[in-house]
């Protein structure tokens, strides 16, 4: 989206072909919901790829209300399993109103983050925790230095609203 400068209203459609493992829930062995058939809801495969396209993001925080752009959208996503697909690494075509095409591929590493990345992109959810930002700060500060936390009432303290 933002590479090819993609906006919601030029999308005609969108294809993910994902690892056939990521398209049944809990687990193959007892699927009770399958991503590729169905209905679209919130919270399902084609809500967070809708949303992705939309927000260019992710919703960090649950019970926000959810973008209408989003919701028509999702109807529009089609998830297509795969036994070739890497797992955590999906094929996304974007198909545009225009007859062109966007497709970009995931190799499956690309949430293999180091502590800084991951305190980066956590922060997102500060403005719906019960302690102020201040406190989340150092709960993060405590997480990243835990090896020199002699124990682990400190990070506890940290969790607690005041």
């Amino acid at each position: 989206m933002r590479g090819h400068n993609i906006r919601y209203q030029d999308v005609d459609r969108v294809e993910a072909v994902v690892n056939w493992l990521e398209t049944q829930y809990p687990s193959p062995a007892f699927p009770t919901r399958r991503e590729d058939t169905g209905e679209a809801g919130v919270g399902s495969t084609r809500y967070y790829s809708a949303y992705g396209v939309v927000k260019r993001g992710f919703p960090m925080l649950p019970g926000t209300p959810d973008p209408p752009e989003v919701l028509e959208l999702m109807k529009r996503v089609t998830i297509i399993p795969s036994h070739q697909m890497t797992l955590f690494g999906p094929r996304i075509t974007i198909f545009t109103r225009d007859g062109k095409s966007y497709t970009r591929q995931a190799t499956g590493r690309e949430f293999i983050w180091n502590f800084d990345e991951e305190a980066r992109r956590i922060r997102g959810i500060d403005p719906g925790l019960p302690i102020p930002a201040s406190q989340f700060e150092r709960l993060i500060a405590a997480c990243g230095d835990l090896d020199r936390e002699p124990v682990a009432a400190t990070l506890v303290r940290l969790t607690l609203k005041k």
